[in-house]
């Protein structure tokens, strides 16, 4: 009965290792662990975003910020 049990667990992993979902999900853990030893790849932050990686406010936090500012009745800033 265990060489059934062998069998039946050597036909499980080959066919988890060979599927391109669990690839992609040690690649991803790959990936966040490299990132987090090592720093964000500036290749990976996209062009615009070099300088200052996640320091952007994106036109929402703009957009709030300018209602706040008419609401209190402050002239806009250009």
């Amino acid at each position: 009965m265990s060489w059934l049990r062998a069998a039946v667990e050597l036909w499980l992993i080959q066919k988890l290792v060979s599927s391109p979902t669990f690839h992609r999900g040690v690649r991803r853990i790959h990936k966040g662990v490299h990132e987090f030893r090592h720093g964000k790849d500036p290749a990976d932050m996209g062009g615009t975003k070099i300088d200052v990686p996640g320091g952007e406010k994106g036109f929402l936090g703009h957009f709030i910020d300018e209602l706040k500012e008419q609401i209190k009745g402050t002239p806009t800033k250009k």
